[in-house]
């Protein structure tokens, strides 16, 4: 990709602090829009953000409110009519945003993001293509993450044009996919006599890609997961008593009624126009890079849904909402299928965390799961050199490893079972 190397070494002409500096700037500005939405998308919308109307009964606003950061302190005049710290949040969000951007940039060029048996480096295109597809996906996450906070919900104007984003992204540009070694993972700090290249990490790791996934096999598999994602995400009324002719009676219907209209329809139309190109005439790179994010969407979406599944059958009520599937069917086509099994591993911990500290301090057990779901994802981002080193050999396991994972949920339902039986028998029989 001639022209994302000569845009790179552009930027990269400049001085590096300077850079910094910009990307402070930058992650400010792109986090006043990310303020913007959170407000606008939550469920019940707010006019916080400068952007929206204002209040009637807030004082007139004015073109400095708008400036990130410091506009909030202008803005904290409205604590009357929102909140003594309304303005607080969205101020910590552009400034964490700003450092961010820069720190993070730093660390990727840095080659902090490829794992310790690479020796030889990764080229500064692939690192800020890297980059920039992170900080994309961060994007979407913070939205996620503080409207899942606000509402305990994650709507769909966040994970639709998330996932399609990825898949765009990696078809301009697919050399995205998190660093691997150019061979076999292994225990240590080193391998003697090796001298591996980075490559981007793919749906068929550790293995070779194979030329059947190039087929028109490959071809179909992928326009049935791009058509899964897009029946998912299609309104339809899903009603689960009166027996199978009533279940299935209710969901064509709905379906017909709410579905097949213009919008949802010229969205599966170009899904499919995209992924028919992308195979051919995409070459062999862009289409390895958009099959695996759509792999990578398909398993991390259905990972969650099945937790969604069991756990609710086991437990009587909703155990996630929908927008957590949507959320990691986002997350799995931008980072691919095998980092999403350390998130499934990691978020629970950081959950219970939050969990506890929420019910001491407000007595409220409930609490909104995608958030955690990105703070795993963060967390593996970050950290992924060392989490490759540690967890890259069970790859070695192949298909029986996704298929491990995939039933997992199973063994979690038939947990949950149990503890609701023990809960309700032995703890309190009296609510039983």
């Amino acid at each position: 990709m001639a022209w994302w190397e000569n845009l790179v070494a552009l930027w990269i002409g400049i001085p590096l602090n300077v850079r910094l500096v910009i990307l402070f700037v930058f992650g400010a500005i792109v986090a006043g829009q990310l303020n913007r939405a959170i407000y606008r998308w939550t469920w019940v919308p707010k006019n916080y953000d400068p952007w929206s109307k204002p209040h009637p009964d807030v004082p007139p606003r004015n073109l400095f409110d708008k400036v990130p950061i410091f506009g909030w302190l202008g803005l904290s005049r409205e604590s009357k009519v929102h909140g003594t710290v309304h303005w607080l949040q969205p101020l910590l969000i552009e400034l964490g945003c700003g450092f961010f951007f820069a720190w993070y940039y730093h660390w990727v060029i840095s080659g902090k993001l490829v794992p310790i048996t690479v020796n030889v480096p990764l080229g500064e295109a692939a690192l800020h293509a890297i980059y920039v597809q992170h900080i994309v996906l961060i994007s979407f996450m913070v939205i996620a993450t503080f409207v899942d906070f606000d509402s305990r919900t994650i709507p769909d104007y966040v994970t639709v044009p998330g996932f399609l984003v990825a898949l765009i992204f990696c078809s301009l540009v697919p050399f995205v996919g998190l660093p691997m070694p150019d061979g076999p993972p292994f225990f240590g700090l080193s391998q003697p006599g090796a001298k591996l290249d980075a490559i981007p990490l793919h749906a068929a790791a550790l293995s070779k890609w194979p030329e059947t996934w190039n087929g028109s096999s490959a071809l179909a598999v992928g326009l049935v997961l791009a058509f899964g994602w897009w029946f998912a995400l299609c309104p339809k009324l899903i009603w689960i008593r009166g027996g199978t002719t009533k279940f299935f009676r209710y969901l064509v219907a709905s379906f017909i009624r709410y579905s097949l209209n213009w919008f949802y329809l010229g969205m599966l139309v170009l899904l499919i126009a995209f992924v028919s190109a992308a195979w051919l005439w995409g070459g062999e790179a862009v289409w390895q890079s958009v099959f695996s994010a759509l792999l990578g969407m398909a398993f991390a979406g259905l990972l969650i849904w099945l937790v969604r599944f069991f756990a609710s059958l086991a437990m009587g009520q909703e155990a996630m909402g929908f927008g957590d599937v949507t959320l990691m069917c986002m997350i799995g086509a931008y980072i691919g299928w095998q980092p999403v099994m350390v998130i499934f591993f990691m978020a629970p911990f950081i959950a219970c965390v939050f969990a506890i500290v929420n019910y001491l301090l407000t007595g409220d057990a409930y609490l909104a799961y995608g958030p955690y779901l990105c703070i795993g994802t963060l967390l593996t981002m970050i950290f992924w050199g060392g989490l490759w080193q540690q967890y890259g050999p069970l790859l070695g396991l192949g298909p029986w490893l996704p298929a491990l994972f995939l039933a997992l949920p199973v063994v979690l339902g038939g947990m949950l079972t149990a503890w609701v039986w023990i809960k309700f028998t032995f703890i309190y029989p009296d609510k039983a």
